[in-house]
């Protein structure tokens, strides 16, 4: 399988180092289009008013390009650079920290697979919840075992699975759920200082998180030791049913 892999912590990160070199080892052919530094919570950010810049890179088993764009513009141009030799599948990651709940909405991890399916390419996003450990091992594993699997079991266009690998021992297998944990609901909250010289600055502090997590959600069941599995979409449109249905409204 020809497999484009990307991300948001930047094509030396050690993440997708290990993935490439796993994927690799696995008998996958492997194109890498990673931004040039860390572009963590990008989000579904893209360059629209500016040119990107393309270098070539090799990572010893995978050749590619480092973009100095966005996680999203280097899933998309990726696919525009591989147009010749179009990859089977996405792979995103293997972010250095989770993408649960309310996390996917910043996050370049998941943004940038779900431009490449958006584009038409099945993608996968995978994080490893921890930002302290250097061992991908598993979560490259298991992001191998899922790809091929969803390969077999493909989503509508603009549809990802997104996973997240535990770091704690045991694991305890696989958990797929479609509740995610309201990660991030939270009043905004920041730390200020005042320099010297009278400037102010805001630093993000996400404060406390009151809401109620369910016990099948994905924060919770990775907490237990689950890689968790739920399929993501574009389509952010709340469907209520105390809410009018299509047609007119009267205000």
């Amino acid at each position: 399988m020809h497999i484009l892999l990307t991300n948001d912590d930047g094509y030396q990160a050690e993440g997708i180092r290990q993935l490439a070199e796993y994927l690799t080892q696995s008998g996958h052919r492997v194109s890498i289009c990673a931004p040039d530094r860390e572009k963590s919570a990008a989000s579904h950010a893209i360059s629209i008013t500016q040119p990107l810049r393309a270098k070539e890179i090799s990572l010893g088993c995978a050749r590619g390009w480092a973009v100095d764009g966005t996680p999203v513009d280097s899933a998309r141009l990726g696919l525009y650079l591989l147009r010749n030799d179009r990859p089977d599948a996405c792979i995103s990651g293997v972010n250095r920290g989770p993408n649960l709940g309310g996390a996917c909405i910043y996050s370049g991890t998941v943004n940038s697979a779900m431009e490449a399916s958006m584009a038409g390419c099945p993608s996968i996003a995978v994080s490893l919840n921890s930002f302290v450990s250097n061992d991908y091992s598993l979560a490259s594993s298991m992001a191998e075992k899922l790809v091929r699997w969803a390969v077999d079991h493909p989503l509508r266009r603009g549809e990802i699975y997104s996973l997240n690998v535990p770091c704690q021992v045991p694991f305890r297998g696989v958990y797929f759920t479609q509740t995610l944990g309201p990660e991030f609901l939270t009043d905004a909250m920041y730390q200020e200082f005042v320099s010297d010289y009278k400037n102010t600055y805001y630093f993000l502090d996400d404060g406390p998180n009151e809401q109620f997590f369910p016990p099948e959600s994905d924060s919770v069941k990775c907490a237990e030791g689950w890689a968790t599995v739920s399929v993501l979409t574009w389509d952010i449109a709340a469907r209520r049913q105390d809410l009018p249905a299509n047609g007119t409204l009267s205000l």
